[in-house]
């Protein structure tokens, strides 16, 4: 059944894919606090010890008269007041549009406020980074509290709208074709916006890129986005997907085959919006994917689930309250967003930290068997 017609159409895939393929708490557990054993070893399952700032800015590629809004988290000298959501947004029309959204979104998936502050001083140094490439008409903030940990245990995240393809064109039913030649538009954005990190652009005072960790991460047609530019753009030394198969049938251009640094994939078993079939080809590309390759299930969790914008509007809903499983078309209610953030943070924060920094714990982690029943880890090697 094909009931939420925003990133793929389901159907379609189904058809494709068909043709194609003739316990809690644990290791994956979100958490507070922490951010370390005893001995100083990494807890990726809890935000670190560093506190985490967020600023607003922009870049321009003059070649494409092309603006994108850009936000940058990073390790802050000391913690201050927490930052609203809103105020992800500068822009006095786009702040309008939102405040509705937010006001009307159920509080216990869409949070109002983040753990980061706004335009804290930097912790100078210089930082492995993380680029995020958002969803189809969602946002670059969009999962701000994935952003928040991997800043916290001592990466840069630095995320562009890719303009044309946000919240608010959709909201202005101005957003652009889901197709090749958006996914060819978001390649530039990203590849524009590495130019201007590892130029010394957009980052707080104080902050450097190291040219040699860069990560690529992404959700749904985002994380087709980070396929694409990983199998283009040497300067990539890690990518996770989530949420939507990096190769597929449909639209993106992108091989595994093509991708040699390390991979990791999740999928979120009630899927609603790539729905069984888009799920069944992530683990595809996980069997073919070169080595090393992760793959993370999140049980009960929905396409939004691992974001924070789950239900801010009626087309992000799979993934907050009550549904219908696309297996059975049986009732049940998604896993809780916080819950789902917290796995997926955990699996991104260890993946990076063990592919990028060459880190122990995160790779112990990744390791580590089993995780949670909540959320399998499998692992290829």
């Amino acid at each position: 059944m094909c009931r939420t017609p925003v990133i793929w159409i389901g159907c379609v895939l189904f058809a494709l894919a068909v043709a194609a393929c003739s316990s809690d708490g644990g290791a994956g557990a979100g958490g507070s606090g922490g951010g370390g054993g005893a001995d100083g070893t990494p807890d990726y399952a809890a935000p670190g010890p560093a506190s985490v700032g967020v600023l607003t800015t922009s870049v321009t590629d003059s070649s494409r008269t092309r603006t994108l809004p850009v936000e940058v988290w990073y390790p802050a000298t000391s913690s201050g007041t927490a930052s609203d959501v809103i105020d992800f947004e500068t822009d006095t029309d786009r702040r309008a549009a939102l405040s509705p959204l937010l006001d009307a979104a159920p509080a216990q998936c869409v949070a109002t406020t983040t753990n980061a502050t706004r335009d804290a001083p930097a912790t100078a140094g210089e930082y492995p980074v993380v680029l995020y490439s958002h969803c189809y008409t969602c946002t670059r903030w969009s999962a701000h509290a994935v952003m928040e940990r991997l800043a916290s245990h001592g990466f840069v995240v630095v995320a562009p709208d890719h303009e044309g393809d946000t919240l608010f064109d959709r909201l202005e039913e101005s957003e652009s074709a889901l197709n090749n030649a958006l996914v060819d538009v978001r390649e530039a954005d990203i590849r524009f916006l590495l130019d201007a990190v590892l130029g010394g652009e957009v980052l707080p005072e104080g902050v450097t890129a190291d040219a040699s960790q860069v990560g690529m991460l992404g959700h749904s047609i985002g994380s087709v986005t980070a396929g694409r530019v990983t199998q283009n753009d040497p300067r990539i030394a890690a990518v996770v997907g989530l949420a939507a198969p990096m190769e597929n049938f449909v639209i993106g251009g992108v091989s595994v085959e093509s991708i040699t640094v390390p991979l990791g994939l999740l999928a979120a078993t009630e899927d609603n919006s790539i729905e069984e079939p888009g799920n069944v080809l992530i683990r595809l590309n996980f069997s073919e994917a070169n080595t090393p390759a992760y793959k993370i299930e999140i049980v009960d969790a929905g396409h939004w689930s691992v974001t924070n914008i789950a239900g801010l509007m009626d087309e992000f809903l799979p993934g907050c309250g009550d549904d219908i499983r696309q297996t059975n078309d049986e009732p049940f209610t998604y896993v809780s967003v916080e819950s789902a953030n917290g796995h997926t943070a955990t699996f991104v924060t260890a993946f990076f930290a063990g592919h990028l920094l060459d880190d122990a714990a995160g790779l112990e982690l990744l390791r580590s068997n089993p995780w949670p029943t909540a959320a399998p880890l499998q692992v290829r090697e």
